[in-house]
């Protein structure tokens, strides 16, 4: 008996393997195209009024991290302005990492770069949860290229976070999920930060401008600290409106649709576009993950499917559901049944009632219960 050696894989080999990949080896040619008519749909980045103003803030951060200090003489590393400090926030759901990401990839004078990676300008890192002000140096350091083998003091990893990305050439640092911070009991972890975040901009060994991102909760930590205050600015993603924002919504439904192969039944603005505003808590990251949810959904097999060769005849989707080339209100509701478990009179996309449903909290949604309704409402289920 010979055993087979085991493969040994570079880190680079290993990056551009997808253990994923089996997944679709078996797949007949009908549900092949149907899963990769959805992957394109939820490759689709759907842009709103709140991009354009992310846009301009980072623009305007990033060209204010250009500027000398003195105009007179030549640029250097140490004829830097101070660094700026951009927050952006919004309730969980809104979309704010994706369309800071999206703006940054798409930012002319960072072609080529990836925020996520370790070279280039400007870097991101996620703030882990609990963290304290050495956890957010260790995971800085690390997404500057140079994660630290052995333990440090808190100030000592610091400096190495000093040290890389002014050897990375950084000019800009993200920390996405920044309520992380602001979660911690500990006061005296919050003023470490805060100070923290302060030299970085205005220590002539630093010079670096930051952007932090997350729930409403770091707005308000920020602006308690006069000297963070007085050198952000604030970008708050708005909130779906009804009926305002009811003609958007229902382009984007058709758009989607139309990039997996659907049409759309009759009256979306006028129905089915404020039902989705108000499930979706008024998000609009969330109302774009409702769509794609209905629409696969819709792109499900038949209703009925029958193997000759099975003892079983299984119902795979709800006996009301519209042929597959519409989608239709039923689509989204039985989309929104599946992701948060509701009944008929809580389901906005069912009941006749609809406003009185309970839309979902944003922040935090796990500590903000579903009420049951206390008395039946009329329902619109269609034969």
């Amino acid at each position: 008996m010979h055993l087979l050696e085991p493969t040994v894989l570079t880190p680079e080999d290993h990056q551009n393997t997808d253990p994923s990949a089996n997944l679709f080896s078996d797949l007949n040619p009908n549900e092949l195209e149907r899963l990769q008519r959805l992957e394109m749909v939820k490759s689709k980045y759907v842009t709103s009024a709140n991009d354009a103003r992310l846009r301009y803030e980072f623009n305007r951060l990033l060209r204010h991290a250009g500027f000398r200090a003195n105009t007179t003489m030549a640029r250097s590393r140490n004829n830097r302005r101070e660094g700026r400090l951009l927050v952006l926030t919004a309730p969980s759901g809104a979309g704010k990492t994706r369309s800071l990401l999206r703006t940054i990839r798409r930012h002319p004078k960072l072609a080529g770069y990836d925020p996520e990676g370790t070279d280039g300008p400007v870097t991101l890192v996620n703030v882990p949860s609990p963290c304290t002000l050495k956890q957010l140096g260790r995971d800085t350091i690390a997404r500057a290229g140079y994660p630290l083998a052995r333990d440090l003091p808190e100030a000592m990893t610091w400096e190495k976070v000093r040290d890389q990305l002014d050897a990375g050439n950084k000019l800009i640092v993200c920390y996405d999920e920044m309520q992380h911070i602001t979660q911690t009991p500990n006061i005296d972890e919050h003023r470490k930060v805060a100070n923290t975040i302060k030299d970085m901009m205005i220590n002539p060994d630093w010079r670096i401008s930051v952007i932090v991102c997350g729930l409403p909760s770091v707005a308000q930590f920020i602006r308690s600290e006069i000297q963070l205050e007085r050198r952000a600015r604030f970008v708050t993603l708005k909130p779906l409106r009804s009926p305002d924002d009811n003609a958007d919504i229902a382009a984007v439904i058709a758009g989607l649709a139309q990039i997996a192969g659907l049409s759309v039944e009759a009256g979306v603005e006028a129905d089915l576009a404020p039902r989705l505003i108000h499930a979706a808590g008024n998000l609009f990251g969330i109302a774009i993950e409702i769509t794609h949810d209905a629409i696969e959904v819709a792109l499900d097999a038949e209703t009925f499917d029958a193997d000759p060769a099975d003892d079983t005849l299984s119902l795979r989707a709800a006996p009301f559901a519209a042929p597959r080339a519409i989608l239709t209100r039923d689509h989204f509701a039985e989309a929104l049944e599946r992701r948060i478990g509701c009944s008929d009179e809580e389901n906005p996309f069912v009941s006749g009632d609809w406003l009185a449903t309970l839309a979902p909290k944003p922040e935090p949604a796990a500590k903000t219960p579903r009420k049951k309704a206390s008395s039946p409402r009329p329902q619109e289920r269609r034969p």
